[in-house]
Formats: structure tokens, C-alpha cells, sequence
């Protein structure tokens, strides 16, 4: 197992791919998950630099494995490239898709984010986030319908 990039463990950093349907046990599918996930990590590493471009890249390839973790983190770059990317009338929805997919695919913070696609103004209780970097951003954004952009933050 490799060892967390910064800080706090990532809750979807899982070398031995071991989400959805649990670890996979034909060698191709385990060599296809692993390669997933260190494109989830390669995209985490630049989304928490700002470099939307190339997370943009290797989160979307983490998406190909249905990765939880890279769906919702592709959310946030749809959130903050802004009506730039899919258009001013689409950004609100896609960002819902991919919440929803994230969701789907059994990320804990997409699935609490659910009542927001259908209701901005629902009642959550309070958050124990599996993504404490991206998880309020995404609330604030569905919260928001994408109206206003948030400022963009970077880590150091």
C-alpha cells in the first residue's frame, strides 16, 4: 500500500482498488482498478494545486473504473471551471450528474449531497465528510445552483 500523499488519509485513495463491488478478483480487473485509482491520486494531486486541466485529465480517466472518489472530485472541477466548460445553461446539471454518479457508485458525501439535486434549500444534517477538502465546496455550490462561483482555493 503507498502512502497518503499529504496529511490526513484520503478515504477513496484505495491502491487495491477495492470499491463498488468490493476488490476485484481477475488479475485484468485488479490491474485496471490499481491503474484507476493512481490516476485518482495523479488528479487529486493537481486539482489540490489548481491545475484544472490536468486533473481534469486523470480524474476522467479514474472515472472510466467507476472510482467514487474521482466522480466527485470531477464535480468540483466542473464547479469551478464554471459555464466556461459545459456552457452556463448545462454547468448546473452536469454538476448534478456527476454528484448523482459519484452517489451511485457508493461515495458517502455524494450520497448525503442527494437531497440537494432535487431541492436546494433541503435540510442535511450535520456532515461527516468522507472529503473534507471538496464535500462542502459541492454543498455550498448545489446549495448556490451554481448562481455564483465560489472564490478558487488552493493548497499549499
Amino acid at each position: 500500500m503507498t502512502a497518503p500523499l499529504a496529511g490526513r488519509r484520503d478515504f477513496w485513495d484505495r491502491p487495491e482498488g477495492d470499491w463498488g463491488d468490493g476488490r476485484p478478483q481477475e488479475q485484468a480487473h485488479v490491474e485496471f482498478r490499481e491503474h484507476a485509482n493512481s490516476c485518482y491520486r495523479m488528479g487529486s494531486v493537481a486539482l489540490s494545486r489548481g491545475d484544472l486541466a490536468a486533473s481534469e485529465k486523470w480524474l476522467g480517466k479514474a472515472m472510466d473504473a467507476d472510482h467514487p472518489g474521482a466522480w466527485l472530485r470531477f464535480a468540483v472541477i466542473i464547479h469551478r471551471l464554471g459555464p466556461c466548460r459545459v456552457g452556463e445553461q448545462f454547468q448546473y446539471a452536469h454538476l448534478r450528474f456527476l454528484v448523482q454518479g459519484a452517489a451511485d457508485f457508493g461515495h458517502g458525501d455524494a450520497q448525503y449531497l442527494r437531497p440537494l439535486l432535487t431541492d436546494a434549500t433541503a435540510v442535511l444534517p450535520p456532515a461527516d465528510w468522507e472529503d473534507p477538502d471538496y464535500g462542502p465546496e459541492l454543498e455550498a455550490a448545489l446549495r448556490a445552483g451554481l448562481d455564483v462561483l465560489p472564490p478558487h482555493h488552493d493548497k499549499e
